[in-house]
């Protein structure tokens, strides 16, 4: 093996005994182990130079080769900063329960082995570019400075499972566009104290449990743009103080936030996870916390997974995106629509502000109603798109392209979508407006009733009859005549009124208060009612005033037909488009 000037053992004598020790090791490959647990301070006993150690870790020289198997050190006090940066190391290295008070320098190493640091304590780790080609253990390791990984390659598992990473007021760890084949792990109380970057990282899966991360500026952990091929799982124990970010991420697998302890964003939000895509699902359940002030607008998941305790308030779900829903309990309009009123107030229309002013978001009810559809839950998709046009009302939403209309007139624009609801349910119900016809036709056949029986208000509309002398004893006059002749003398019945008369043949058709109003109310049927019947009027005033005010029995009956006629063909148009609709419909 050639060896460069340094690289000679003659260079580092005298050794201590520690170093003698380590040295005897190093060619056999076995560990060398001073104690099982970190020192506190250097002593004679436990002191390595970190010169020495760089020389034994990049094989030592022709003299004294280094066994393949690797160095294996525990429990030692390196003395200086381990330079290896650019070096390639044909062996595994093991640098466990080590104390070190300077930081060790990995920038565009190559490790033809796995990396082990386990227990160990460093002032920070300077690994820009490192190649592992096996796993990189950190197990209990403790950081006083920031951990540089950004570019790293890493074949095998990076784990930080109860370690503990201090920035000291900067990021404690950077692991930017760094490419992990396995996965990235954080568990057994591990805890970081800055922000924790995994921006733009490629790994296999991402599993935190039982860990705290603390953010030291706004940040705590961010994995934005990061490319997961397993699954994340932010599972149980897992703790943030400041935003956990995962914005622009791809998932393929699952992001499980199940039995999670706090996700706390210390004023801000506290998960950041727009334009994100999850392959499969959204776990969401178990968590001990309800999720305050997240957004995930813009991103989309397969399955969205959560229950009744997941979501709290200020919540950001703006074209966010699902393909089914899963819960542990009854699919319920009504905690669905509670779900996006949790929205902050401005997108979800309740802040109070009308029209072009309003905030109101109206993907998130579109996108429930139609997974809602697509599902199977019909009536809860009606639920929805009811909720959906209420709320667009109040947010001012509805007409209010008639805002520039004179003051006023302005709520003409509301009459329709008001009328809609009340008669159809704004589509949702359209069997409500049989009851809506039953209604007015009970309605108006009780006015006609009254209005026939005691003020002579319908007549024969053919004018036949009324030159037909037989007839005269119907007429209101002759009954009006024969109170005046005979005031003490009851007028009989049967005459003076044409519903009641008895001289009117049973050829003409009779008039029906019932089937006159539904004539009049279902413009596409004929019972010949309206053709044969009609309210007297008196002749019309010369003055329009007069006119205008003239409100007896006749003329009010009248207005009441026309009424009547608008309602019908208002009713029509519905029905032949609930019907054209019904016809279409997949339920």
């Amino acid at each position: 093996m050639a060896v460069t000037a340094d690289r000679l053992l003659q260079h580092y004598k005298p050794l201590n005994k520690t170093e003698q020790k380590l040295l005897a090791y190093a060619t056999t490959g076995a560990r060398f182990s001073i104690a099982k647990t970190r020192p506190t301070a250097a002593t004679a006993e436990n002191t390595v130079r970190a010169s020495f150690l760089r020389f034994l870790i990049l094989g030592g020289d022709n003299e004294n080769p280094i066994n393949l198997n690797g160095i294996h050190l525990e429990g030692a006090f390196i003395q200086g900063i381990l330079r290896l940066s650019s070096a390639a190391i044909a062996t595994n290295v093991s640098l466990t329960h080590c104390l070190c008070k300077e930081g060790i320098r990995l920038e565009n190493t190559v490790i033809d082995g796995w990396l082990d640091l386990s227990g160990s304590q460093f002032s920070g780790v300077a690994a820009q570019y490192l190649c592992v080609r096996s796993s990189l253990e950190m197990r209990a390791f403790h950081s006083q400075g920031t951990i540089c990984l950004i570019g790293a390659k890493i074949a095998g598992s990076l784990i930080f499972s109860g370690a503990q990473l201090d920035g000291k007021g900067h990021n404690a760890l950077e692991a930017d566009r760094c490419v992990v084949d396995a996965n990235i792990v954080f568990e057994d109380e591990f805890s970081s104290l800055g922000e924790v970057r995994l921006n733009s990282a490629t790994m296999k899966g991402l599993k935190c449990s039982n860990c705290t991360f603390t953010a030291t500026g706004g940040i705590a952990l961010n994995a934005d743009k990061a490319r997961v091929s397993g699954s994340v799982f932010l599972s149980a124990g897992f703790h943030s103080i400041g935003t956990v970010r995962f914005t622009a991420a791809r998932i393929d697998g699952q992001l499980s936030l199940k039995g999670s302890h706090h996700l706390d964003g210390n004023g801000s939000f506290s998960l950041m996870a727009q334009n994100m895509i999850i392959g499969r699902t959204l776990m969401l359940t178990q968590l001990e916390h309800p999720l305050q002030n997240v957004a995930f607008s813009g991103s989309h998941v397969r399955t969205l997974n959560d229950d009744s305790k997941t979501w709290g308030n200020e919540l950001g779900l703006n074209g966010f995106t699902y393909d089914f829903l899963t819960t542990d309990s009854p699919l319920r309009a009504k905690d669905r629509i509670a779900w996006l009123d949790s929205q902050t107030p401005s997108s979800a229309g309740k802040d109070g502000l009308k029209g072009s002013q309003s905030g109101f978001l109206p993907q998130p009810w579109l996108q429930l109603k139609h997974v809602f559809e697509k599902m199977g839950h019909f009536e809860e998709a009606r639920e929805v798109g009811i909720a959906f046009e209420q709320r667009l009302r109040k947010a001012g939403l509805v007409g209010h392209r008639t805002a520039h209309w004179p003051w006023g007139t302005r709520w003409l624009g509301l009459i329709p979508h008001v009328l809609y609801g009340a008669l159809t349910g704004f589509g949702y119900r359209p069997m409500r407006l049989l009851a809506w016809i039953l209604g007015i036709w009970l309605l108006f056949t009780s006015l006609y009733w009254y209005a026939a029986v005691e003020h002579n208000v319908f007549a024969p509309s053919n004018p036949l009859v009324f030159q037909n002398s037989a007839y005269a004893s119907c007429r209101k006059e002759y009954g009006e005549g024969w109170i005046k002749r005979s005031p003490d003398t009851p007028l009989p019945s049967g005459i003076g009124n044409w519903y009641t008369c008895n001289a009117l043949r049973g050829e003409y058709t009779g008039f029906s208060p019932g089937a006159y109003s539904l004539d009049i109310l279902l413009s596409l049927v004929d019972l010949q009612q309206e053709k044969d019947w009609g309210p007297i009027t008196a002749t019309p005033s010369p003055n329009a005033w007069v006119e205008f005010w003239n409100w007896d029995w006749g003329h009010s009956i009248r207005f009441l037909v026309w009424l009547e006629t608008l309602i019908g063909w208002g009713i029509s148009l519905l029905l032949v488009a609930i019907v054209s609709g019904l016809t279409r419909r997949k339920e």
